[in-house]
């Protein structure tokens, strides 16, 4: 990752087959806004403070790498991340549509530049500046490939989805980031398959039965 702007900042969202997800964030910038990012650290540390955080660097930048453990896709969305909220009549957050053998789950998020930014402590011209030269990307890597996304890049078998965030924090333009995938509940396709299996071998030891009974019978009456 690389880029020559005042900041650049990589949000990793994984989520694993059992539908655990691991959030990493990865915040750098140069020295000047040091303070910035010390600040966006220790609210993290308030607000969840069984964050793993460590320091990062890359060429000239430092910062933190934050990394943040759920147990549940569901988990993670009552947690409110502001990205990921819902937004009645612009976009629906994070869905989830409960099933037998797997749970659907679709992300449609709407990524907006903070109004924050506009404060009279910032010239929108010294905003635009900064921003201009930074990088922000959105990364989420699922366990089986999107049934659908509308990312700006896509690999692994489309399992790793990246958009890039930056114009919607550059010149105030909306991004929408949408996808929807599923979690395969393994345990209980196995279960149906077991059950399946007993009920087809029942079906067939009673089928086999009834022929040795009709069989034996048949010879009984031609004695």
């Amino acid at each position: 990752m690389s880029c020559a702007g005042c900041f650049q900042v990589d949000s990793n969202l994984k989520i694993d087959d059992n539908g655990a997800v691991i959030m990493k964030n990865k915040i750098l910038g140069e020295p000047y806004i040091a303070s910035i990012i010390e600040k966006s650290k220790d609210n993290i540390i308030k607000n969840y403070p069984n964050a793993k955080i460590k320091p990062a660097s890359e060429g000239g930048y430092t910062g933190y790498e934050i990394e943040m453990f759920f147990q549940s896709v569901e988990e993670f969305a009552a947690n409110n991340f502001e990205m990921f909220q819902a937004r009645p009549g612009k976009c629906n957050g994070i869905q989830v549509s409960n099933g037998w053998f797997y749970n659907s789950y679709t992300f449609d998020l709407l990524i907006e530049r903070d109004k924050d930014i506009e404060r009279e402590d910032f010239s929108m011209a010294l905003a635009q500046s900064l921003l201009a030269q930074s990088k922000f990307d959105l990364i989420i890597e699922l366990p089986n490939a999107a049934e659908f996304s509308n990312a700006d890049y896509m690999s692994n078998d489309g399992t790793v989805l990246r958009w890039n965030l930056a114009p919607a924090l550059i010149r105030g333009q909306s991004k929408t980031v949408q996808v929807n995938f599923r979690i395969y509940n393994n345990v209980r396709i196995a279960a149906t398959f077991f059950l399946v299996l007993i009920i087809v071998a029942g079906i067939i030891y009673n089928l086999s039965q009834a022929k040795f009974r009709d069989k034996g019978n048949r010879d009984i009456g031609n004695q």
